[in-house]
């Protein structure tokens, strides 16, 4: 899945940030650009299912003999 952020702003002025395809705490600072952009204060969280998840990443190990 890419990665995505969703971003809503609703008539009063809340603004809502979602991350798609983000696992683990990398949504975090993802979410904290935005804020800081934005010039907000966070008022609450809600976390994903995917927020509990490990990103998956590759290793390469090497050895030389």
């Amino acid at each position: 899945m890419a990665k995505k952020i969703k971003i809503k702003i609703s008539p009063n002025g809340e603004l809502k940030i979602e991350t798609q395809g983000i696992k683990g705490k990398k949504c975090e600072e993802y979410a904290q650009i935005i804020e800081k952009l934005a010039d907000l204060k966070v008022v609450s969280k809600e976390y994903t299912d995917e927020y509990y998840e490990e990103e998956q990443g590759n290793i390469t190990v090497s050895e030389n003999l």
